[in-house]
């Protein structure tokens, strides 16, 4: 406080000592005094709503349809996250573009941390292949919070049987129509990897869909032939005999089809996976990021989330701030080797 405002009677509404010969000397002192109450009083109202981040709705930005795997897993992770992180989560779907649209939303936001996307595994593809300048680069990570293997499925009119089937048919000249979420899709990546490794490039057509939300139906009405989904994304379909999986691209058969054999028991060496985690436009504070993290992985353990990854059947798979980081930039790296190979990179 400035030291004149001590010498007012009753403070900064009172009457400066001396009488009224120094009313001009009051008025100035009286318009210091309130100007400096003033300026305390809101910086001490910024230090508090720092310390108390997130203080006002969190946004997500999800670039597939509502419905798809995306969706619904940002979605049951959010509705979890309101009560860890003490604020309303808002969700915003933006799909096209592989997720692009929505990823450069996020980027293009204020770095305050209120602003968060989903990150697919796009996010490793889409500028190898000239579709986007987007990389992992312009965003800070959260955390990753699901890893779910891709499975391999069509309906039961088809005559096939196993993946070989579809092989045989390609090679026999059938042009194989496969529904993906997008040409850049971690989907349509993993069936290329398999078209090359059993030479059937060219009769495997990638039929790109925005989301799971639209590819999943496609499916199952007949307008494609194969679907390249996640496995976690079918299970009722499965349950139901709407649709039959012939392999899953993962190192070792999983909990949920217990029973269809992986791709390389099938004699087709790939693997492949779609990774579901949240992240901030770089530049975010780190006490920021910090905050967002503790909030998410709260949520991520929580009795809610836990009954959500129990009930769909995806795989929990967490990562830090840090360690999704790495892995990103190790994702990054290995995505460009891959499209090189597959000749997809641009």
């Amino acid at each position: 406080m400035h030291p004149d405002c001590g010498q007012i009677e009753g403070g900064p509404t009172g009457r400066l000592k001396g009488g009224d010969s120094m009313t001009t000397m009051n008025r100035g002192v009286r318009a210091l005094c309130t100007g400096l109450s003033a300026l305390l009083a809101t910086t001490a109202a910024t230090a508090v709503a720092a310390q108390q981040f997130p203080s006002e709705p969190i946004r997500i930005v999800i670039g597939f349809a509502a419905g798809g795997s995306t969706d619904t897993n940002t979605r049951a992770l959010a509705a979890a996250a309101e009560e860890t992180c003490g604020t309303e989560i808002v969700i915003t779907n933006q799909p096209g573009g592989s997720g692009v649209i929505a990823l450069d939303t996020v980027r293009n936001s204020d770095a305050d941390g209120y602003t968060i996307a989903t990150t697919p595994t796009e996010i490793s593809a889409v500028s190898h292949m000239g579709l986007s300048d987007i990389t992992h680069q312009d965003f800070s990570a959260v955390m990753r919070f699901v890893f779910d293997p891709h499975g391999f499925f069509v309906t039961p009119d088809p005559p096939y049987d196993s993946l070989q089937d579809v092989v045989d048919a390609a090679k026999g000249g059938e042009t194989i129509r496969v529904a993906t979420s997008g040409p850049a899709s971690p989907y349509a990546i993993t069936f290329e990897d398999m078209a090359r490794n059993t030479g059937v490039t060219g009769q495997l057509v990638n039929i790109p869909y925005q989301g799971d939300a639209m590819a999943i139906p496609a499916a199952l009405s007949g307008e494609v032939d194969l679907l390249v989904t996640n496995a976690s994304n079918v299970v009722g379909q499965v349950a139901e005999e709407a649709l039959v999986p012939l392999g899953v691209a993962s190192d070792s058969r999983i909990a949920i089809l217990p029973d269809t054999p992986t791709l390389a028991e099938q004699g087709i060496d790939v693997t492949g996976g779609s990774i579901f985690g949240l992240a901030v436009p770089a530049g975010t504070p780190a006490d920021r990021v910090e905050a967002l993290n503790s909030c998410f992985e709260a949520a991520f353990r929580s009795d809610s989330f836990n009954a959500y990854v129990e009930q769909s059947g995806v795989n929990p798979a967490y990562l830090g701030a840090a360690d999704y980081d790495a892995y990103l930039a190790a994702e990054y790296q290995r995505y460009g080797e891959l499209l090189e190979q597959l000749g997809l990179a641009q």
